[in-house]
């Protein structure tokens, strides 16, 4: 039974229900309006009139920095005759061009991208065949689009039957946005380890487990019935404590470096504290938006020692720090649990915290994810304690106060605990009739309090950047990034299953797949872009299934909590679902905000640890009261669980401890000790084709080829149809034999279509060789793998102007300047391409076609207008196509770039528009002067010179 210490029986049951149904509805509704009409949320409305359609490009685990890559569309269809009417409704994400029969569209562009544009264009069809071809830009995601064509002949609207390129790469069929993002052969996150598959390779490892927990399960019927729960909780405690240091001490000799979700950059924060002795701005580093407190604790921890983050002693501390996070953290939830649920129930929830999985791996890696969830986990104690007190004294609401103000000042969703616990606690003085005076009293001391201890923190970020919540999404600080898929659809938030089939990366196919497999499984290989982990792979893959059990349970509890809060409201229970309620409100919020697959990350809420842990139980107690038998039934399932979650963690030498050593060494360059890694993984099981292959590349890097060689061939001899191998031997045979070394590439590719490391290989090959046709048609194919591969652009620009295309190599090198905008030899060769075309009779038109289909590179545009506004010859210029490219590239920087203003400047006084170019050419000056970047103040002073004379701009080409 639930012992709730205060009710607020303020409404009847029916109508907290109607209230509640009404909160949620209005809720969701927020959130759903946000989706559909924000034009900085990535979200596709769904309209039925159309798909939203994408180009099928490989599924990417990497970052990618903002970038106005854009994709092409286009499809035919047949008119008997000319309609008298014909009306296209089009929008793209976020912005979109489109061509009827090679003519232009002509229409006022929206505001808000997820607006419809209509407009008739019956004018523009003719009888017979016609070409509809659309462009849609995106600079934070794959372009998509959304389009329809109705006349009194057809009804045309995107779809599947569409072909798509994208930034130049070879067409393909359209898919619909919506569908499930997979990762193909060749793919460095597919193959993952299936449920089923693993579950069967060891079923004498589960039936030993089914044994040992069915006799755990009798024992612990017998012992419960025996002996006092209190001092068996207390016994436990230790027991899991010790398991808890025992796994920690094993795994740290097993795994001697760091790890996790950006352990680097995490170290860098730790490290800018110890050589600077002062806080970093959120600026300054990839997560140095995070609040200090975990990177004082271990910069501290580490000073102690006298230890930098580089010492291998480092290792042993941080990890160490975890442990002790994670032992506490279950010790305050079973705390917490004795205060609402009997001894015995309350033992359940403490299995839940033990071994969870996410609690587990996290506590492993270098992050400030446990110690926020503790902080949390300790103020939920202190304000459980408070609220079943009858006279709460000030040193409670003291203690809860620090207790949040920590947690706030470790992570920001420390924030979302506050709230409730003031809308709890004051319930509960309400319903006690405490005096206002000192409930006021009280309240106040908590927030002074809690804003005392974080307080500082939030208002020194809100004075430097204008806001006191930044994070590296937002583009004030300066690390403009996203992750695929890009965008969300409303399907990411209604499926669920591949979690259950294929769990690792299971995040691309949906917001419940994504908290699934992070929750129950370290799903996204602690950050790595591979399928690289270091824990036992069979025992996480076959736990998902496991986990079915403890899913069950809570689900189970939550429902039970929600009908007896509705029976009986009590601030307890408040409490808990309150703040489950605005964590998972506020993943969603973030999952749209920030539409990468890693957004979708179960441990953002680890904070809930004891909520989740308390539904679990509850679930237990109500499906098990005055069922002995069920408890038997049940809980031997729930100890096998518990027991694979240990097995999981548990690091045992094996080929995949080895092999993610290799990887990690290999990362850090230390190409000796990964050599030996990979040696004893070939050791561990010679018949493993994967340690084979690492070992392979292991000896190529050491210039070892005869040694890699026979590695690769015995790893291709044991699996023949892997690609990574046959790119291995590829890699080895280069030196020695090109021609066999392209062979083994070829059939990499052949075997894996998404192996974008062999289609590199490959064209690297082809370019050495001066094979420049072949390098055209390979660079197509691999931008359809990989089309924000700044390499893949540069070698299709090397090859199309060897060739002597010199309009499709002007677009390459622009993608270049886009995805590496410090590729100063891109920009130089873009250069001299553009001043050759310049010079030739035909130079303006051909010019003319490169603005045409120029990519939305700010310094390809620039580059285009200032030659087309300042070239000496007049035959070369034409002053309206340069205004019109300067006005694009200055929009695309709002305007913060002296010398592209200079650009328009020039471009505009080529127009005849003196007075606009003097008023822009001050405007540039005003910045440059600002920036003190004297190069060009002297650039816009010579400018606007010129033109108070009205003269146009000239200059010479360098």
């Amino acid at each position: 039974m639930l012992k709730v210490g205060s009710t607020m029986p303020v409404f009847k049951p029916r109508h907290l229900m109607i209230l509640m149904v009404a909160l949620a509805g209005v809720t969701m509704s927020i959130l759903a309006w946000i989706a559909w009409h924000d034009p900085a949320i990535n979200f596709l409305p769904h309209d039925r009139r159309a798909e939203w359609i994408v180009f099928p490009g490989a599924v990417d685990a990497r970052a990618h920095w903002f970038a106005g890559i854009d994709a092409s569309f286009r499809r035919e269809f047949v008119l008997v005759n000319q309609p008298s009417r014909a009306r296209l409704s089009f929008r793209g994400m976020r912005r979109a061009e489109v061509k009827i029969n090679g003519v232009p569209v002509r229409f006022q562009p929206n505001r808000n991208w997820k607006e419809i544009t209509s407009i008739d264009v019956a004018e523009q069809l003719h009888a017979g065949t016609n070409l509809i071809e659309a462009r849609a830009f995106n600079h934070n995601g794959p372009p998509a689009l959304w389009l329809t064509l109705a006349s009194d002949q057809l009804s045309l609207h995107s779809d599947q039957s569409w072909e798509a390129s994208f930034a130049g790469s070879s067409w393909r069929h359209a898919v619909s946005a919506a569908a499930a993002k997979t990762p193909g052969p060749g793919n460095s996150i597919a193959g993952g380890a299936r449920t089923l598959d693993a579950m069967k390779k060891s079923w004498p490892f589960w039936f030993v487990l089914v044994g040992i927990g069915a006799a755990a399960t009798f024992l612990c019927c017998v012992t419960f019935n025996r002996y006092p729960t209190v001092g068996l909780g207390k016994t436990l405690l230790l027991i899991f404590a010790g398991l808890w240091l025992l796994l920690f001490w094993n795994n740290t000799r097993l795994l001697p470096f760091h790890a996790g979700f950006d352990s680097k950059e995490h170290l860098k924060y730790i490290n800018y504290i110890q050589e600077q002795r002062a806080l970093p701005l959120p600026t300054e580093g990839w997560e140095m938006y995070q609040p200090p407190l975990y990177y004082l604790v271990a910069a501290a921890s580490l000073a102690v020692g006298k230890l930098s983050i580089n010492d291998p002693m480092s290792v042993f501390v941080l990890r160490l720090l975890g442990a002790f996070f994670g032992i506490a953290q279950f010790v305050f939830t079973f705390l917490s649990l004795r205060l609402l649920l009997p001894a015995r129930v309350a033992l359940v929830g403490l299995l839940l915290a033990v071994f969870l999985p996410m609690h587990l791996y996290l506590a492993h890696y270098v992050t400030n994810e446990i110690l926020a969830a503790t902080l949390a986990t300790a103020a939920l104690y202190f304000c459980l304690r408070l609220l079943r007190s009858d006279k709460p004294s000030a040193s409670q609401f003291a203690w809860l106060g620090l207790a949040i103000g920590a947690a706030m000042l470790t992570k920001a969703t420390g924030i979302l605990l506050l709230p409730i616990v003031i809308a709890a606690i004051a319930g509960k003085l309400a319903y006690a009739r405490a005096p206002i005076a000192i409930s006021l009293r009280n309240l106040g001391l908590l927030l002074a309090i809690c804003f005392a201890v974080c307080g500082w923190h939030y208002t020194r970020i809100w004075l430097r950047f204008g806001t006191p919540l930044l994070g590296n999404w937002d583009v004030i600080s300066g690390f403009t990034w996203w992750q695929d898929p890009g965008y969300h659809t409303a399907a990411d938030y209604l499926r669920f299953g591949r979690a259950l089939v294929n769990p690792v990366f299971s995040g691309f196919a949906g917001f419940a797949d994504g908290i699934y497999s992070t929750l129950w499984g370290d799903g996204l290989c602690g950050g790595a872009s591979s399928l690289s982990v270091a824990w036992n792979q069979q025992p996480m893959a076959a736990g998902y299934l496991w986990a079915l059990l403890p899913t069950t349970l809570i689900i189970a509890g939550m429902g039970v909590a929600i009908f007896q809060f509705i029976r009986k409201p009590s601030s307890e229970l408040f409490l808990l679902l309150g703040f489950c309620t605005v964590l998972i409100l506020g993943l969603i919020f973030m999952t749209l905000k920030v539409p990468s697959y890693a957004q979708a990350k179960a441990f953002y809420g680890l904070s809930a640890l004891m909520p989740l842990c308390f539904f679990g139980a509850l679930g237990w107690e109500t499906l098990t009261r005055a069922r002995v038998w069920l408890r038997f039934i049940l809980g031997a399932p729930a100890l096998v669980w518990a027991m694979n979650s240990l097995a999981t963690y548990w690091i045992v030498p094996s080929v995949s401890q080895h092999l993610y050593a290799v990887k990690a060494l290999g990362a850090q360059g230390n190409i000796d000790r990964a050599t030996a890694e990979a040696a004893k993984a070939v050791e561990a099981d010679p018949s493993n084709a994967t340690a084979r292959g690492f070992s392979a590349l292991s000896l190529s890097e050491l210039g070892r080829d005869e040694e890699a060689i026979k590695e690769a061939e015995r790893a291709i001899e044991l699996n023949p149809s892997d690609s990574g191998a046959h790119l291995q031997l590829a890699i080895s045979l280069k030196r020695s034999d090109t021609e066999r070394a392209i062979v083994e590439a070829r059939r990499a590719i052949e075997l894996g279509p998404e192996n974008s490391s062999a289609y590199q290989f490959l064209t690297n090959c082809f370019l050495e060789l001066r094979r420049y046709n072949e390098v055209v048609d390979l660079g197509r194919e691999w931008l359809a793998v990989s089309p924000y591969d700044a390499t893949a652009h540069a070698a299709l620009g090397t090859a199309r102007a060897e060739n002597g295309d010199l309009t499709e190599a002007a677009q390459h090198l622009g993608y270049v300047m886009m995805l590496r905008p410090e590729a100063e030899r891109a920009h130089a060769r873009l250069r001299q391409i553009l001043l050759s075309l310049a010079r030739e009779p035909d130079g303006l038109q051909r010019l003319r076609e490169i603005a045409v289909n120029a990519p939305d590179s700010p310094r390809m545009l620039d580059e285009l207008a200032r030659l087309l506004a300042t070239y000496p010859d007049a035959k070369s210029r034409d002053g309206a196509e340069a205004v019109q490219l300067a006005e694009r590239a200055c929009a695309m920087t709002d305007r913060r770039i002296p010398a592209l203003l200079d650009t328009l400047a020039a471009a505009y006084a080529e127009a005849g528009d003196f007075s606009r170019a003097i008023s822009t050419i001050e405007e540039a000056l005003n910045r440059a002067r600002t920036s003190g970047d004297s190069d060009a103040i002297k650039l816009s002073e010579r400018i606007l010179a010129s033109l108070r004379e009205n003269l146009a701009y000239r200059e010479e080409p360098q």
